[in-house]
């Protein structure tokens, strides 16, 4: 059985010895916190319960963050390191995040409960997707530690949906409003506004387009590469991070007509030269897409406050959705991902503004039907 015995330092400090029997002798550890006492404690007492106690392993005491760092500098996906983008948004993560509560927190001593209370007080204090993301990460960091030292019997997150971020619901604009974006936004940038309102490309993929990228006699565009913003880094070209990434996408009369003259008039010359350029004939960057783009949705009287350019692929996505007989896979195919989980958002927007439609129709109808009584 596994007990804490509370003492006092001849200096006058306080620790917390948590002592248990292993082959018929006493084990102590000893803990700064009464926390860190409690969390060692139910795990030893759970080990008890399961018939599992035994002396840890070294590797048991090594801390949190010198683990989560060797773990960001050997993660692979897919084969392949952390994107640039990806690794920033993990450090940033474990900064704000974990390192605070767990940095110097020995991996043995994070706890299912330990990992239940970290959890509950930062979504109090910065919110459910911080904490849904950050959730992620301990999660995987730890996968990895129960993987190559054996430091627990199942990984401490355990929280069913902790991970799940609570998205809210992105408006949905018409056809008629993505048209009149793209007549209010400068002319370099009309045809980037029709491609991403009807053909569902992500922003990253529109600013990484080659001249060699669109097929104009067949009306499509090659996506194979993605431009992002890494900290530090600047502009960075790079692979898709799928393979379902990497796709042709057919694009409808409006943006191809738009794109051809984009293409004779402002892409960068050559087979390499990219499409999308800044008044300097540079590839345009997003702070001056940004910019370009809050003035347009501004002069359009219909645009709802706060809309993203990104929204514009959302209603290509749930445009596509609604065609009569389209297949999961199909717009998985048209719209880059490798998880039928994204693909299905769409339609479910589609079913529930179809819903929406029905209980209007039924409003109509009974305001009709029913008989007034006088």
């Amino acid at each position: 059985m596994a007990w804490i015995i509370e003492r006092t330092t001849r200096s006058g400090e306080c620790r917390w010895d948590v002592r248990w029997r292993v082959s018929g002798r006493t084990v102590r550890e000893t803990c700064g916190s009464a926390w860190e006492a409690k969390n060692l404690l139910e795990e030893k007492r759970a080990r008890e319960a399961k018939g599992r106690h035994r002396v840890d392993r070294p590797d048991g005491r090594k801390g949190f963050e010198d683990f989560a760092r060797r773990w960001l500098d050997t993660r692979l996906v897919r084969g392949r390191p952390l994107s640039p983008t990806t690794r920033s948004g993990y450090e940033g993560l474990l900064r704000r995040n974990l390192l605070p509560h767990f940095g110097s927190v020995p991996l043995r001593h994070i706890t299912p409960e330990a990992v239940r209370a970290w959890y509950t007080d930062l979504t109090e204090a910065a919110g459910r997707d911080q904490a849904s993301k950050s959730y992620r990460l301990l999660h995987a960091i730890l996968n990895t530690a129960l993987d190559e030292l054996d430091v627990y019997d199942r990984n401490p997150c355990r929280m069913k949906g902790a991970g799940t971020e609570e998205a809210g619901e992105r408006p949905l604009v018409d056809v008629a409003t993505v048209i009149a974006l793209a007549d209010a936004i400068c002319p370099s940038l009309r045809a980037f506004v029709l491609l991403a309102g009807f053909g569902g490309l992500r922003t990253g993929e529109q600013l990484g387009l080659r001249r060699q990228d669109v097929d104009l006699d067949h009306g499509e565009v090659w996506i194979r590469q993605n431009a992002v913003n890494a900290p530090g880094q600047g502009r960075v070209v790079k692979a898709p991070k799928s393979e379902a990434g990497t796709r042709r996408v057919t694009i409808p009369t409006i943006a191809l007509d738009a794109l051809k003259g984009h293409m004779a008039t402002y892409a960068q010359a050559g087979p390499e030269g990219f499409v999308f350029t800044s008044r300097r004939g540079q590839p345009i960057n997003r702070q001056e897409l940004s910019r370009r783009w809050r003035a347009a949705v501004g002069a359009v009287a219909t645009a709802p406050t706060g809309l993203h350019p990104h929204d514009l692929r959302h209603h290509a996505a749930t445009l596509a959705a609604r065609m009569p007989g389209v297949t999961l896979a199909e717009l998985m195919a048209r719209i880059g991902h490798s998880s039928p989980r994204a693909a299905l958002r769409y339609q479910h927007a589609t079913a529930r503004r179809d819903r929406a439609i029905a209980s209007f129709l039924d409003a109509e109808i009974a305001a009709v039907a029913t008989p007034v009584t006088g």
